[in-house]
């Protein structure tokens, strides 16, 4: 222990003569802005004063969409805990002191939204909103929500150290501890990828922060786990998602920046490289897309700060006509340098194989990737609203276009619905059946019970994003082909079967603004209640393919069969099978 502490004090103080606090194990120093981070950071927070609650010291918002954690209807006006956070941080990040007393306001009211009551089970985190505390809200707690603000209280903390004081001060430390003892008794596993990596970060620095040892063991031991699960899967369990890799690698990085313990620090730029490894072998860049399969993801084209993000990790190899710049300040990618030739110079047409679950039955990613177009899909999967697990891209970096699966409950996606693929490069061959004891919107919350279900509307769905309606040809009959082809790419699909509790199906299709789609009717009336533990047959399969020439397509049929109460669905080499019957899901979160 002495010779820790005399190894401590001497970094610390040679550490001290150029203004950034470094133990050994940690390190930080104050945040300084470049003119062109000020110039950003500027505009952004011009915009976000226009949303300040001078009454409430918080930013003040409008629900736009059904969330799993939220009590109130869309289009409520609320307070935001998490973005007010950030908007705390953003304030003292540009220097001087004209933003410096309005950080501080919205920091006492933001902290005092958090539950601190030791007692409480979800004491050490915050609410979503002001109008929701935890104490009285009745959709289930985000406890994702202690570290995501927690870390937002680190930025404070290390970069801006100087300018806590009493009573400040010490309401920081206490909501930072309160947020990370309520991280490790939650004890997130490694598989839920990004709340792994943010919860070891915050527990890892708040215990050195403020001496803590049992939770310095525990940080320890956390990262050493998540390592060596990520190692053993080769790569993330939210397996290549263009919203949580992103996420990662911004926990990732912050960890680069904050932890020099050697041991941890091996660890960590180990991770950063498996990371970086997963964009680089989806990158389409004839699109500037991230080719699937996802399996979250929040939206089905690739977002503005995540193309930025990329751009500046390749030193701006990869022109972009606009490019805006990175918000936070603290971190700064750079891509690994043996992966900068899949942005830069990629060979194609290339297929990447992923192995996302070693376990039986194992969960297979395929993406074929060309000049023209880019086609991914999962071999087992739900169709819950964050999966992507058939996604195609084409067109170009300043028009992209995609296709994506859905099946649709009463116009949101059924997580009940479960895919089975094979892809042969611009090929696949599909299967959908029903699970007993899956969820509704969501794989576990709201999970469906015994079976029983209400519906107005059941459909599945060919999404086109950038393509008009008129450019889609539905079949003539229900289960006859259809081929066309819109701005350069041509389509051919074929719903082989389909069959649920007897009802006739058709197709449809429309569209609005972006988006069109053809539709394959399952359902549609007056709200009904379906019963899948007593539906005997609950089933679709079909085939899809994809080229700029339609010579390219393969004009065998697919055939379908059933036998021994699975449906068989064959095409050429291909192969698929599942039950004809709903059934209970083998795998609890596909």
């Amino acid at each position: 222990m002495k010779i820790r502490i005399s190894i401590v004090l001497a970094i610390s103080l040679l550490a001290c003569e150029s203004n950034i606090y470094n133990d050994g194990f940690i390190q930080y120093h104050p945040v300084k802005l470049t003119d062109e981070q000020k110039l950003t950071l500027s505009q952004e927070l011009s915009e976000k004063g226009s949303n300040y609650d001078e009454d409430e010291k918080m930013l003040a918002t409008t629900i736009n969409s059904w969330q799993y954690h939220i009590d109130s209807p869309i289009d409520t006006k609320v307070h935001d805990v998490r973005s007010t956070f950030r908007y705390a941080v953003q304030l003292l990040d540009m220097e001087g002191n004209k933003n410096d007393q309005r950080a501080f306001d919205i920091l006492t009211k933001a902290i005092s939204l958090q539950d601190q009551d030791t007692t409480s089970e979800s004491c050490g985190v915050w609410p979503y909103f002001l109008e929701e505390p935890l104490a009285t809200k009745k959709s289930p707690v985000d406890y994702n929500w202690a570290d995501f603000n927690a870390v937002k209280l680190l930025d404070i903390w290390m970069g801006h150290n100087e300018k806590l004081v009493e009573p400040l001060r010490s309401k920081v430390k206490y909501a930072l501890v309160l947020a990370a003892k309520a991280i490790q008794k939650r004890d997130v596993g490694p598989g839920y990828t990004n709340i792994a990596i943010m919860g070891t970060y915050v527990t890892y620095l708040v215990s050195h922060l403020f001496d803590i040892p049992e939770m310095q063991k525990y940080a320890e031991k956390r990262g050493t786990n998540f390592y060596e699960y990520t190692l053993d899967l080769g790569g993330f369990s939210e397996y290549n998602s263009p919203t949580y890799t992103v996420v990662a690698l911004d926990e990732i990085a912050r960890m680069q920046n904050h932890i020099v313990e050697p041991v941890a620090k091996h660890m960590i730029d180990s991770l950063y490289t498996i990371g970086w490894d997963v964009i680089a072998r989806h990158y389409h860049k004839p699109t500037m897309q991230w080719a699937g399969p996802h399996s979250r993801a929040y939206g089905s084209l690739l977002r503005q700060n995540a193309q930025s993000m990329i751009n500046e990790a390749s030193n701006g190899q990869i022109a972009l006509d606009e490019q805006k710049a990175g918000i936070d300040v603290r971190i700064r990618h750079q891509i690994p340098a043996h992966l900068l030739w899949y942005f830069t110079d990629p060979k194609y047409p290339r297929l990447e194989v992923d192995i996302f679950d070693k376990n039986e039955p194992q969960v297979v990613g395929m993406a074929y990737l060309t000049d023209a177009y880019a086609l991914s899909s999962c071999n087992m999967s739900s169709l819950w609203n964050q999966r992507r697990p058939l996604l195609a891209y084409w067109g170009t970096h300043d028009f992209p276009k995609y296709m994506q699966l859905r099946f649709l409950h009463d116009d949101y996606d059924f997580t009940s619905a479960l895919l089975y693929t094979q892809q042969n490069e611009n090929k696949v061959l599909a299967t959908i059946s029903f699970a007993t004891n899956s969820g509704d919107k969501h794989p576990f919350i709201g999970k469906i019970e015994d079976g029983r279900f209400l519906a107005r509307d059941m459909r599945l769905r060919f999404e086109f994003g950038n393509v008009a309606d008129s450019a889609l040809l539905m079949p003539v009959e229900d289960f006859e082909p259809t081929t066309f082809e819109t701005e350069g790419m041509n389509f051919k699909l074929h719903l082989m079967a389909a069959a649920f509790d007897n009802l006739d199906g058709h197709w449809e299709k429309g569209g609005e603004e972006t988006v069109s789609w053809m539709d394959y009717v399952i359902y549609h009336g007056d709200e009904k209640e379906f019963d899948l533990l007593a539906i005997e047959k609950a089933y679709l399969a079909f085939t899809y393919c994809m080229a700029p020439d339609q010579k390219d397509f393969n004009n065998s049929p697919g055939n379908t069969e059933i036998e021994n109460g699975k449906i068989l669905a064959t095409w050429d080499d291909m192969q698929v099978a599942a039950e004809v019957k709903p059934s209970i899901l083998i795998k609890p979160f596909l």
